[in-house]
């Protein structure tokens, strides 16, 4: 808020005194100063023949001796007297001279009627409104939010490692390269991985055919177990007959002793074939199992071979190289690093008490400074489970989208975490809270004035407080200004170059408009004396409307200071609904006029603004 000069302020000035003005060329002031010229040539003369007459004195009684002393007195008390006049006329006569240049100085071109210099120079307070800047309240989105700084992180970041020991080869991609999911990034030189593959791929070949000869003898002896069956069943039906005949007495006992024996003895050989025959099935299993691990082991041998190709296991780009080309690396030794920033985390470190009015979803807006990445919207996604024991910080997390790859790791940022929002709240600037009676206000300009208000606060934003009660939607809120203000104290709107707003438009406002019926040309004023006739009228029907009295403020807005104000005599014209307004310009340039209804039936305000030429 600049400072501003208290301006000299007309409150002497009546336009009804023939609506002269002001000019300091009158004829007042030309008398006043010859006056005193020559009331201070006067006492300077006198003086001079005070002296003269003392000297005059005392040299005409010099031979009288027994006078002197008696002579000497009066002519000492008249050369004393002469002196003071003397010295009292020089300086009322330098002091007239001295006034003119110093009081009046810069004021030669304005037009101030016939008031003198002290009328000019008082100073109605009234007249002196103090220099306010004002915020208009309205309803709007009020975001309360806390912010701190963070960083950020790749989506993913992932370490190659070698799946076997070799020397790294066609080892070509280098930091800040892209690359895709499953692109070769280096090869591994690891001859003895061929020779295990050709190795274990001979194994295999020599396990199947060991279990192609093992379910060859298998078959065989299948064959050889239907015919011991075939036999046994031959020589079991033989028995038969032959108990048959021997209970007839056909044939001995013996014979059918040596049938039954042979009978037995295909049985035997039937179970050893069968035995057997387990026997060689379980060899030809031994051999199916080894045939499949033989396979397997080839296939192994295979599988690594090609890990001595060293691919990309996501798409990302390359961020660190590890080891240098022609190193001999192990499976646990990691050869690059890569990350994804198709999307990217920030990351911010936020107190406790904050971490509790966060929850996942929380909308967040961030920025890199000093870059010219565009403001970076997002919501919350995650929230770390463990509180810093050094810090006693919470991390939270949001996972963003990264066009063009503009955001990378590691890259400070400012975050900034809604944590409430009001869509439809009254804000005014902290700066413009006040203390009255332990209560928190604000000062308001009611018309011209200032009156203070209690409010209940409630968001806070940054530098804007919301108000949840005490103030409405169109309430001009004093932001800067207000330390020095009374109640009902008479202020002037200003913008922060100090220049005078006018708080209303040339519309009237209220169930009343205000008609200018002369002059009829706003734009081209004469300074001076003036008289303005208006009309009040209903604003449904537009026909005079009578009313009690008005009241008008004219002023010229001034830069750095209060405006100046001009005198008014308001009169009722003979027609109803008019008034004439007698007043003064005393200098060229912009006269706001603001206009009041006063009448308890009827509002209306308007502003019209006046060029004087």
């Amino acid at each position: 808020m600049p400072l501003t000069a208290t301006p000299i302020i007309l409150s002497q000035m009546k336009p009804s005194d023939n609506h002269e003005g002001m000019n300091h060329g009158g004829a007042q002031d030309n008398n006043l100063l010859t006056h005193t010229a020559l009331l201070g040539g006067g006492i300077f003369l006198v003086g001079l023949l005070t002296i003269a007459g003392g000297f005059l004195l005392k040299r005409s009684r010099k031979e009288d001796k027994k006078s002197v002393e008696s002579s000497l007195r009066p002519g000492k008390t008249l050369l004393g007297i002469g002196i003071i006049m003397l010295l009292a006329g020089g300086i009322v006569t330098v002091t007239n001279q001295l006034k003119p240049a110093s009081s009046m100085a810069g004021m030669e071109g304005h037009d101030h009627g016939n008031m003198s210099h002290d009328d000019m120079m008082q100073v109605n307070g009234s007249f002196n409104p103090t220099p306010v800047t004002v915020k208009v309240v309205k309803p709007s989105l009020l975001s309360a939010s806390v912010q701190y700084t963070g960083s950020i992180h790749p989506y993913q970041e992932v370490t190659v490692y070698p799946r076997i020991a070799g020397q790294l080869t066609n080892y070509s991609v280098y930091p800040g390269d892209k690359v895709s999911s499953g692109q070769a990034l280096a090869t591994l030189d690891a001859a003895e991985k061929l020779t295990q593959v050709a190795e274990a791929a001979a194994n295999a070949d020599s396990m199947e055919s060991d279990l192609v000869a093992s379910q060859i003898e298998v078959n065989e002896q299948r064959q050889e177990i239907e015919r011991l069956k075939a036999e046994l069943e031959y020589q079991q039906k033989k028995r038969d007959r032959y108990a048959l005949l021997v209970k007839e007495g056909a044939i001995s006992q013996d014979q059918y002793d040596i049938e039954d024996t042979n009978t037995k003895t295909a049985a035997a050989a039937l179970k050893t074939a069968q035995v057997k025959l387990r026997r060689l099935e379980a060899q030809a299993r031994s051999a199916r199992s080894n045939v499949k691990q033989a396979r397997a082991k080839s296939a192994t041998a295979s599988v690594m071979k090609g890990y001595t190709k060293i691919q990309s296991p996501i798409a990302g780009i390359v961020q660190e190289r590890m080891v240098d080309p022609g190193v001999v690396v192990q499976p646990s030794m990691g050869i690059l690093k890569i990350g994804e920033y198709q999307r990217v985390r920030l990351r911010a470190n936020v107190s406790q008490r904050d971490a509790a009015k966060i929850r996942v979803g929380t909308p967040i807006v961030a920025k890199v400074p000093g870059s010219n990445v565009k403001e970076i919207t997002g919501r919350v996604t995650s929230i770390f489970p463990q509180t810093n024991n050094d810090t006693r910080t919470v991390t939270i997390e949001a996972v963003v989208d990264n066009p063009g790859n503009q955001l990378l790791s590691g890259q400070f940022l400012e975050m900034q975490i809604i944590t409430e929002r009001e869509p439809n709240a009254l804000t005014v600037p902290q700066s413009a809270l006040t203390q009255f009676k332990d209560k928190t206000a604000v000062w308001v300009v009611d018309g011209e004035t200032a009156l203070r208000k209690t409010v209940t606060t409630g968001l806070v934003s940054g530098e804007q407080i919301e108000i949840t009660n005490g103030l409405k939607p169109g309430d001009m809120v004093i932001t800067s200004g207000h330390s020095r203000l009374i109640e009902n104290q008479t202020v002037s709107v200003v913008d922060e170059s100090g220049e005078t707003l006018a708080l209303g438009n040339n519309q009237s406002q209220g169930n009343a408009q205000i008609k200018l019926i002369t002059p009829d040309n706003k734009n081209s004023v004469k300074k001076g004396s003036a008289q303005l006739i208006l009309e009040i009228q209903d604003k449904k029907t537009n026909k005079p409307l009578a009313v009690e009295n008005l009241d008008v403020k004219v002023t010229m807005p001034m830069k750095n200071m209060a405006p100046m104000t001009s005198m008014v005599d308001i009169q009722p014209d003979s027609q109803p609904g008019r008034f004439k307004v007698d007043t003064h310009f005393g200098m060229k340039g912009k006269w706001d006029v603001v206009v009041k209804v006063k009448d308890p039936k009827h509002q209306g305000k308007a502003d019209f603004d006046f060029n004087v030429e």
